[in-house]
């Protein structure tokens, strides 16, 4: 009777320290490696995982990644959990080789959170029988031949016809080209004016007088003809750029001028009021406006016998 109560205190106490060393292995760190298969034939892809238990804050780092014939590797990718923390990896391979192929094993390092390394652990190797797809399929007959593959035209239709549209573009704008007048100088003949400068000066003045200029606008017009007439004149006659000069710039420089002091003056006087009226809306008279054109014709007259010597 002693004894029994003995024994039985005896497994009580082993059963309790079974279940103490079963709690503390559930709390510990595992790995476990999986396929999804044990037999592929050639060309398969095989899926391989890593998958790991109760890793805490501890990371994990995979250190050997090379995989040696027969087998290859078509991709790899990390496995999270739901709090997205890494808890193992997947891998995918393929075989070309019949017979049993091994996946060795795998070192994962681990490290505490802190990155100091703390112990490693490797996988263990898994063997796959690989077959050839003959064994698979028992048929030992020659596969029949594939029939032709139809080639697209090398040249489509559409690219033809574009070619054409485009030839016919080119042949209209050669045929455009060629028609236009190579120079519309050699039909026109050009008419050259021949006359002296005071004559034009003397005509285009006469043709001014003809025209009415008793509004505004149209003084402000008579005076922008009159001073451009007795500037193309004198640039004309004595050869200076009046045309590109101010009036004040003509002022500063009536020494350059072979025109006496009296007519230099004159021709000054129908500027500055011409400038008047074009920058300061000055509205002179009509009487003004025919005594300036007078005092034009005068300065023409006046001043011929200057330059023509000169030609001379």
């Amino acid at each position: 009777m002693l004894l029994n109560r003995l024994l039985l205190i005896c497994s009580l106490i082993v059963l309790a320290n079974s279940c103490k060393n079963s709690d503390q292995l559930d709390g510990s760190f595992q790995l476990s490696v999986t396929t999804d298969t044990a037999s592929a034939s050639i060309g398969d892809l095989i899926t391989y995982k890593i998958i790991t238990y109760n890793i805490g804050n501890k990371y994990f780092e995979i250190a050997n990644r090379q995989f040696s014939e027969p087998l290859e590797l078509r991709n790899s990718k990390l496995l999270y959990d739901k709090v997205n923390k890494v808890t193992g990896a997947e891998f995918i391979f393929s075989v070309w080789d019949t017979g049993m192929v091994t996946i060795p094993p795998i070192t994962i390092n681990l490290f505490n959170s802190d990155s100091v390394f703390d112990f490693a652990m490797a996988t263990d190797s898994i063997s796959i029988e690989v077959i050839s797809i003959v064994d698979v399929t028992g048929d030992q007959n020659m596969k029949p031949i594939k029939g032709p593959i139809p080639i697209e035209n090398v040249l489509q239709i559409r690219i033809f016809l574009l070619m054409i549209l485009l030839s016919i573009i080119l042949y209209g704008l050669y045929f455009i080209y060629g028609k236009r007048n190579k120079n519309i100088y050699d039909e026109v003949k050009v008419e050259t004016n021949i006359d002296p400068a005071d004559k034009i000066a003397l005509n285009k003045l006469e043709l001014l007088s003809k025209d009415s200029y008793d509004t505004k606008i149209k003084t402000k017009e008579f005076y922008i003809i009159l001073s451009h007439i007795l500037r193309e004149y004198v640039e004309n006659s004595v050869y200076i750029k009046s045309l590109e000069m101010t009036t004040e710039e003509i002022s500063r420089n009536r020494d350059s001028f072979p025109f006496n002091k009296e007519e230099i003056n004159r021709w000054l006087d129908i500027l500055n009021r011409a400038d008047l009226s074009k920058y300061a809306k000055s509205n002179p008279e009509k009487n003004i406006c025919d005594d300036d054109l007078n005092a034009g014709k005068e300065f023409v007259i006046n001043t011929a016998s200057s330059w023509k010597v000169l030609n001379d």
